[in-house]
């Protein structure tokens, strides 16, 4: 049977062994912009290891948010890089929100939550590159986790 790839059953379970191992940086369970507003603004790595969300990322992502999708942003934003679909490309995961927020941080766009929505910009994926990738690490490092697939 060929499952991974393209590869057989041993080398595809390898493989998705070795990428699980090293996304165990990644979160068990993500908080919400809102919880994080609480004061809850800490996740679990499934490490087992407590990573705080600095206040300062949060109090920027509410002032880019509509407060009624403050539960729906959940911390910290994945970013997921893809090398299936090209050398340092990279894709933000989550929520549509989640999408705006990191294009808002990186000033790519000027419009609002209503009209991302109206023009179809959400219904895209959001390809982002490495300059991109850096900009967002610089703006809201403990928010964000880069993830591999």
């Amino acid at each position: 049977m060929v499952n991974f790839l393209g590869f057989d059953d041993k080398l595809s379970n390898f493989l998705k062994h070795e990428i699980d191992s090293i996304n165990m940086h990644l979160p068990k369970k993500r908080v919400t912009l809102e919880q994080a507003l609480k004061g809850y603004n800490y996740y679990v790595s499934r490490e087992n290891i407590q990573l705080y969300i600095d206040e300062k990322e949060i109090d920027l992502l509410q002032s880019l948010c509509p407060q009624n999708l403050f539960t729906s942003v959940h911390l910290p934003i994945l970013i997921i890089r893809r090398r299936d679909i090209g050398h340092g490309t990279y894709i933000i995961s989550g929520e549509l929100i989640e999408q705006y927020l990191v294009l808002k941080t990186l000033e790519k766009i000027e419009i609002g939550w209503d009209k991302f929505l109206e023009e179809q910009i959400a219904s895209k994926e959001i390809y982002l590159y490495k300059p991109d990738l850096i900009q967002v690490r610089k703006r809201l490092p403990t928010s964000t986790v880069i993830g591999f697939s």
